[in-house]
């Protein structure tokens, strides 16, 4: 066995040392007492090195806990695996994940939309609450796998949650091996099966009919949304600057992340894009450009004269919803953005022109509109008829179309 355990306490009754007791440990004899802390004294490739805690930081507080590190470091040294670096406690904090997990998310969290933030800082005290003092140099497959058998049980959260935990700490080691340089390299992650989602959408009838009951002032955003299929954020940062009314078109370059406005749009690779201005919005685009300054918005709430908040515009898509009795699962976005790509699809569109539309990145993101028929895709909304000569109070398909 390498080195010696040693203390370097006395007696607390008789402030005498403590006799040593080979296997046994350190004692005081006279009155039974022993040290509360004890160290390994070794030399190593010609340095003293006194270890006071393990790897994980739990001290030496008792001498057959000496003992187990003792033989454990002899076996390192024997197999030539010895990192005094991960032992000697004010060397070994610095790759404790706990501690370089609250580097990342000091370094991350700026670049994090500010909607997401609350997210990441969960996902990362979570990760923090598993790994702890674990050193990060250490961490096997084994150790990722438990950690995701440790959030399904724990946490009871959907396969797709575990994979957004599993992706933020692959985000994390990534960080660890490429900007901190901590680590070489770090172990597989385990896969995780997430069911394909099932994206509702609508036709455009239903879509037609929803719209009219929209209320009259909120048309110009919905008509905007529901015809260019822009995320409902991008729709209200919209500027007038970003319009091009020679052109008729509008640049895509910002977005809102809750009510915070970003010079951005959302995605880590998505970029400024361009679309053409569809001829059923341009009337107000171009009465907002000709009679606004360039910061100006162009889909102002008209109840604040301000940009729209996200709670507004979802107050008014609910509005809709319940006055036409339908479910709470479709969404604005089910009815503008996902039903834009799918109409498109569905009319024999190619995915990379409603790719450039939807101003993806990744084909593979406009790919989820193009898995199998899309009748299968179709919302369960019953059908509602967007046929002025239908009297008010009767049904169509099933649906009562009311007064506005």
């Amino acid at each position: 066995m390498v080195g010696k355990i040693r203390t370097n306490e006395g007696c607390p009754v008789c402030q005498q040392p403590f006799s040593h007791i080979p296997k046994v440990g350190y004692v005081c004899i006279s009155h039974r007492t022993v040290p509360k802390r004890v160290y390994l004294d070794l030399h190593h490739q010609g340095q003293r090195i006194r270890i006071f805690s393990d790897k994980q930081g739990q001290v030496l507080d008792s001498y057959q806990r000496g003992l187990n590190l003792q033989a454990k470091i002899t076996y390192e040294i024997e197999n030539h695996s010895f990192d005094p670096s991960k032992y000697i406690r004010q060397e070994a904090e610095k790759f404790w994940v706990t501690n370089l997990l609250d580097q990342f998310q000091a370094f991350k969290l700026p670049s994090i939309a500010p909607s997401y933030q609350k997210d990441y800082r969960r996902m990362i005290k979570v990760a923090k609450e598993f790994f702890q003092t674990k050193d990060v140099r250490d961490l096997r497959k084994l150790d990722l796998i438990n950690y995701k058998d440790y959030m399904e049980k724990k946490f009871s959260i959907k396969p797709k949650t575990v994979k957004n935990f599993l992706g933020l700490f692959r985000t994390f080691l990534r960080w660890c091996k490429n900007d901190a340089e901590v680590i070489e390299n770090y172990p597989a992650f385990p896969e995780v099966y997430v069911p394909e989602p099932k994206f509702k959408w609508l036709d455009q009838e239903d879509q037609s009919a929803l719209f009219e009951m929209v209320p009259t002032e909120d048309r110009p955003i919905i008509s905007f949304l529901m015809l260019h299929g822009v995320r409902p954020g991008e729709a209200r940062a919209l500027k007038i600057k970003d319009v091009d009314l020679k052109n008729r078109t509008v640049a895509i370059s910002a977005t809102f992340s809750g009510d915070i406005y970003r010079q951005r749009r959302k995605g880590r690779k998505a970029k400024p894009y361009t679309l053409p201005l569809h001829q059923e919005c341009y009337h107000h685009v171009a009465e907002r450009v000709k009679n606004n300054l360039p910061e100006a918005w162009v889909f102002a709430n008209p109840r604040t004269g301000n940009a729209y908040s996200e709670n507004s515009l979802l107050r008014v898509w609910d509005t809709v919803r319940k006055k036409a009795r339908i479910s709470r699962d479709i969404r604005l976005y089910d009815a503008s953005r996902h039903s834009v790509a799918s109409q498109l699809r569905n009319a024999g569109v190619s995915l990379q022109d409603i790719k450039d539309q939807l101003g993806h990145s990744d084909i593979r993101t406009t790919e989820k509109y193009a898995h199998g028929s899309l009748k299968s895709l179709r919302t369960n909304l019953q059908k509602l008829s967007l046929k002025k000569v239908v009297p008010i109070g009767e049904t169509v398909s099933g649906v009562s179309v009311e007064a506005k």
